[in-house]
């Protein structure tokens, strides 16, 4: 599992300002860090025994992310280290601030539907004439009947994406604001993984299939391969980019003029900068609607709760009568 977003943002910056004060890679990775201490001290004995970048990076544990390593490599290689690793390190505090931000908006809404989930069978075991009539096994079968449906769709949406299957991705493109959040992601870690590759040194037709690769998108990943095709046969990417209908105006605006003015990296870059500042905005204001329609569902559990206690003292008054 990789390093926690936080983690890893102190961990690149520390590399990368070691690096730029003039120790080795060897001596910087031998340093105390948020990384595994293991893991990295195995990674300095590769290093020192002479063996590449890219088998130091490819022989890391699982807690660095397989998107980070491509850019890594490049930089390495191209001797512009320090500098790929500062980007990283913001890229992944400002993704780290974001998810906070999301999880303190998330856990009141939710704790609120747990305690009506909690609630409601206990609720339903009260009659009006009787008083509780406690089971523990009608309690557990309504408590299950609600939280089941709702941890099973999370967990099951959850594998399916990880699986990259067709229909949850769909299904969650289609969602308000998730939508828009996942076209943005895509498109910023698209931007931003091209840039550094470039920035880096890296081929441009490599640096278009390693970005189409790391992105997770698979629309721009077809794309990419498209154009890594083309770029092959020499042609520029600019001119390919409307033909793909994978990237929007502004992308392709944007990447033209960097390639025509010989500031591609930095277009790239500024350009990851826009996306995710969108695809943040799109985070909080799913963040905002769905524990809202959490709100919702626990408002109308109450509401049918009230409402039966309430046909239950009417009918109890008209028996007396």
């Amino acid at each position: 599992m990789p390093l926690a977003s936080a983690r890893l943002s102190v961990f690149y910056r520390q590399l990368s300002q070691q690096l730029g004060a003039g120790l080795t890679l060897v001596q910087a990775l031998r340093a105390p860090s948020p990384a595994p201490a293991d893991d990295t001290a195995r990674m300095a004995a590769r290093a020192a025994g002479g063996e590449s970048v890219a088998a130091v990076v490819a022989g890391a544990g699982a807690w660095l992310p397989q998107a980070d390593r491509p850019v890594l490599v490049a930089a390495a290689q191209a001797g512009r280290l320090p500098l790929v690793l500062s980007h990283l390190a913001e890229r992944h505090a400002e993704l780290a601030a974001t998810r906070r931000r999301v999880i303190m908006a998330c856990l009141y809404p939710v704790g609120v539907f747990h305690f009506g989930a909690l609630l409601f069978p206990f609720l339903r075991l009260i009659d009006f004439e009787r008083g509780l009539q406690w089971s523990l096994s009608a309690y557990l079968g309504g408590l299950l009947a609600i939280l089941v449906p709702v941890w099973g769709g999370a967990v099951l949406l959850w594998y399916l994406v990880r699986r990259e299957n067709a229909f949850a991705l769909a299904f969650l493109n289609l969602l308000p604001a998730i939508g828009g959040y996942r076209k943005n992601q895509a498109l910023a870690d698209f931007s931003f993984a091209l840039g550094n590759l470039l920035e880096a040194g890296a081929p441009i037709s490599r640096a278009w299939r390693d970005a189409g690769e790391i992105c997770g998108s698979p629309r721009l990943r077809a794309a990419a391969e498209v154009i890594h095709d083309r770029i092959q046969l020499g042609e520029a990417p600019g001119p390919l980019l409307a033909a793909t209908k994978a990237f929007p105006h502004e992308f392709m605006v944007r990447y033209q003029t960097g390639e025509s003015t010989g500031s591609l990296e930095q277009a790239l870059l500024a350009l990851a900068a826009d996306h995710q500042t969108t695809a943040n905005q799109r985070l909080v204001a799913a963040s905002v609607l769905y524990p809202g329609m959490l709100f919702g569902l626990v408002a109308i559990m109450v509401g049918y709760v009230v409402i039966t206690f309430f046909l239950s003292y009417i009918r109890t008054l008209e028996s007396l009568m």
